[in-house]
């Protein structure tokens, strides 16, 4: 699957022959992030300059609904069990937990400066974000919502990725050219590696 900020739209791939095998027009403004529902049901795309998340029902191949959240909807996850997504809102310094069922927001959850990046623990009793402007990734709460640790990272933090297990939270620090590592038992960081110019992103295999 792939956002394509020019034209609006969302192309999904198909695997098997590496083609496009359809793509559906959003009515959001530059798709930033898409992510897929745990149950492969739903895609939720955050538009941007819509200040909204469009939901395209994977089946028919649609947009179905534009949920409205903050300025500059960026990072979003699932819960596991996918009754829950949570959005990072930069301009708005806002994360918004939505409910799947009904696509409506549940609530809104202030968090630091220029919030962007958005990765779900595996147990779904915690979500974590990115204040870019900050330098801090929190931990919030699920479902109360609530935020329960605030950890200092390097300059310009931006998207994250946790260990299977959940122990480990890897964060791409853009402006000090580090990743650093959270001990999420602990909230604390264990330490912090340096690596390229203006790193972006982490994956964990």
């Amino acid at each position: 699957m792939v956002a394509i900020e020019l034209s609006n739209s969302i192309s999904f791939i198909d695997t098997r022959t590496n083609t496009v095998a359809f793509s559906v027009k959003t009515e959001g403004k530059n798709p930033e992030h898409a992510v897929f529902s745990p149950d492969g049901r739903w895609l939720y795309v955050s538009a941007e300059e819509a200040d909204s998340v469009d939901v395209i029902d994977v089946s028919q191949r649609k947009q179905v609904r534009s949920i409205k959240v903050g300025k500059r909807p960026r990072g979003m996850a699932f819960t596991p069990d996918g009754k829950r997504a949570y959005v990072a809102c930069e301009l708005a310094d806002t994360v918004y937990a939505i409910d799947v069922s009904s696509h409506k927001v549940l609530a809104t959850i202030r968090a630091g400066t220029r919030v962007n990046g958005v990765t779900m623990h595996p147990s779904g009793r915690s979500v974590y974000v990115s204040n870019g402007g900050d330098g801090t990734v929190m931990a919030i709460s699920v479902p109360e919502d609530k935020v329960t640790a605030t950890i200092a990272v390097g300059k310009r933090p931006w998207n994250m990725a946790i260990t299977p297990d959940g122990a480990k939270l890897y964060v791409a620090n853009g402006r000090s050219n580090s990743v650093s590592v959270i001990d999420t038992s602990r909230a604390s960081v264990l330490r912090e590696i340096p690596v390229g110019e203006l790193p972006w992103g982490v994956l964990v295999r």
